[in-house]
């Protein structure tokens, strides 16, 4: 691990990577969803898509993502409906605005159509390998992350930062037994009370569900930050990550 550690952060200090380009989706019911593609150094590329918080947008993942960019991935950071740029639905009435302030439980379900139009997007473009796709979530996107991986098989792997047990109604519980052979990583902040004892119960689900040790791993960091913050507040953390997505995404 310290091997692959330290080769991710030489291979981040001396690739330069390009900006990312922003992309336009459209759900099964017409929401506009808008991403940041960030192209892959090599071809063909494995790729990961990056879900944020509740409240957070795109930019959430501005730090990052290029890191996974300069290691060889190709990625896709997106708003979720509600955030950011994605905040249009078309209509039967015409444009209607999306707004996560006012959302109902089943709107926050809605956003695995999200999840879906961005993953088939991302599978489809040139120079992407369609069946080494991970997702990283963060708090509810980590949840959704779970729900989708449920649905689609071709999901590669999942990173897991700041999971929570059910997030607006968006459960993990239930979901996380069924997930089969593909790894998993949960990342959680052992003073982020919520979270860490759902990353907790969330990885005895998982071990109780026979999935070997190196299918289910479980990173605790000291201190209180929640979601991907934890990315740029946690020294080595962003290291340790990248390099496991590396590891369970290799031919």
């Amino acid at each position: 691990m310290l091997i692959r550690f330290l080769l991710a952060l030489a291979l981040t200090s001396s690739a330069s990577a390009e900006p990312p380009r922003v992309v336009r989706l459209t759900t099964a019911d017409d929401v506009g969803v808008f991403a940041d593609f960030y192209a892959a150094t090599t071809n063909p590329a494995p790729a990961v898509l990056l879900l944020h918080s509740l409240g957070k947008g795109r930019s959430e993942w501005a730090g990052f993502a290029p890191l996974l960019q300069r290691v060889g991935f190709a990625v896709l950071a997106i708003d979720l409906r509600g955030h950011g740029e994605s905040t249009r639905q078309l209509t039967a009435d015409g444009p209607h605005l999306v707004d996560f302030n006012t959302f109902a439980p089943r709107d926050y379900a809605a956003m695995l159509l999200d999840v879906n139009a961005a993953f088939d997007w991302l599978a489809g473009q040139p120079g992407v390998n369609g069946h080494r796709i991970a997702i990283v979530g963060s708090s509810l996107g980590a949840n959704l992350a779970v729900r989708y991986a449920l649905e689609n098989d071709e999901v590669a792997a999942l990173l897991l930062v700041s999971p929570g047990i059910v997030y607006h109604g968006v459960r993990t519980d239930d979901a996380i037994v069924h997930l089969g052979h593909r790894p998993l990583h949960l990342v959680v902040s052992r003073d982020d009370a919520f979270a860490f004892e759902s990353a907790k119960r969330l990885a005895e689900l998982r071990k109780q569900s026979g999935q070997a040790v190196e299918t289910n791993e479980l990173t605790v960091c000291t201190g209180s930050l929640h979601g991907a913050a934890m990315l740029t507040g946690v020294k080595d953390l962003p290291g340790v990550t990248v390099a496991w997505l590396r590891r369970v995404l290799a031919p």
